[in-house]
């Protein structure tokens, strides 16, 4: 270590032994110079500013017994990774299975089933590279008491992969409900901004992140009510299968997204749950609204099928033509 460093860590030991360290409360905390040292030497703390904080949130924790003895970010990020191991298994699995239904349906009826699977290798993608440590940052933020934490450890892959995958369940319901370019191309925009403005919250340290937060609700706000509205109308006069799947899949949604807000305020906003508890939490809503979203329409084949024309009373085949097939959009007698 640096004589720098050294000299910090006499003034820290003298502070000790006369139990008047402003960051070794009532002296109840004492360090070796390797324990010292370690924290010095980890990856998201890099100069001694940072090893004080570290050391004040560690005194509190061995006073209160809440929280690791030594805290570490590396400690902190490795408690929730088995929970990204296990999603990215979830999120794998219903690839492959949304994959296996793609190449399993006729070419010209893939539509819903295109989509669906770009979206969830999007997120097993995401997990793995979040599981494999990847995709993160250690960021300085205040703690919910007033205390200031040395670093909290955000995951910044979360944010694209919502971003990317957002819009696309935003055009499979559009899709489903026939929603015109217009109001499709709108909803799908609102979606990004609102995860965008979610991204700028969390990357803010202040009351701001506050402000991108009720910014990132307000673009949520039309998305919610299209779909009870406009989308749920237009739904129900396509066709009763039509109707049934897309207020199943609209109930999914509602909860979901609104879960992430939830989840938002005591994770990223006041740090009231740990690291490994928000892990955890985005998980469980990941999965309902991406995989078991994706298995419950892709399963609907007679809604994808209603929902493939813009008027499924318009399409139905005359009696002579009861044995005829359709090829290439040109109707032949079989």
């Amino acid at each position: 270590m640096s004589p720098t460093f050294a000299r910090w860590y006499q003034t820290y030991a003298t502070n000790n032994k006369n139990r008047q360290s402003a960051f070794v409360p009532n002296g109840q905390c004492s360090f070796t110079y390797e324990q010292f040292a370690s924290f010095y030497s980890g990856s998201y703390i890099k100069d001694p500013e940072s090893v004080q904080l570290a050391i004040q949130r560690t005194c509190y924790n061995r006073i209160t017994g809440l929280g690791p003895d030594f805290y570490s970010p590396e400690d902190a990020a490795d408690r929730g990774q088995v929970f990204f191991w296990i999603e990215f298994g979830i999120q794998a699995v219903m690839f492959a299975l949304f994959l296996i239904l793609t190449l399993r349906r006729e070419e010209h009826k893939r539509r819903f089933h295109y989509i669906t699977t770009l979206y969830s290798g999007i997120s097993t993608m995401a997990y793995y590279c979040m599981a494999r440590g990847q995709g993160s940052v250690a960021l300085f933020d205040t703690w919910s008491n007033g205390d200031f934490s040395p670093y909290r450890v955000f995951y910044y892959a979360r944010y694209i992969d919502w971003f990317l995958t957002v819009p696309l369940i935003i055009l499979n319901l559009c899709l489903l409900a026939s929603a015109t370019k217009a109001l499709t191309i709108g909803l799908a925009l609102s979606g990004m901004l609102m995860v965008g403005t979610g991204l700028m919250g969390a990357l803010s340290i202040t009351g701001t992140k506050w402000g991108w937060f009720g910014i990132s609700n307000m673009c949520f706000l039309p998305i919610v009510v299209a779909w009870v509205t406009v989308l749920r109308k237009n739904a129900r006069e396509k066709s009763p299968e039509v109707e049934k799947t897309y207020n199943i899949l609209i109930i999914i949604s509602i909860i979901a997204w609104f879960a992430y807000p939830i989840i938002w305020i005591i994770a990223t906003g006041t740090h009231a749950i740990s690291l490994a508890a928000e892990i955890v939490s985005y998980a469980v809503v990941d999965t309902f609204s991406k995989a078991l979203f994706g298995v419950i329409l892709l399963f609907s084949r007679s809604a994808i099928e209603d929902a493939s024309f813009k008027d499924p009373e318009k399409m139905k085949l005359p009696t002579s033509y009861t044995s005829s097939t359709i090829h290439s959009g040109v109707l032949s007698k079989a």
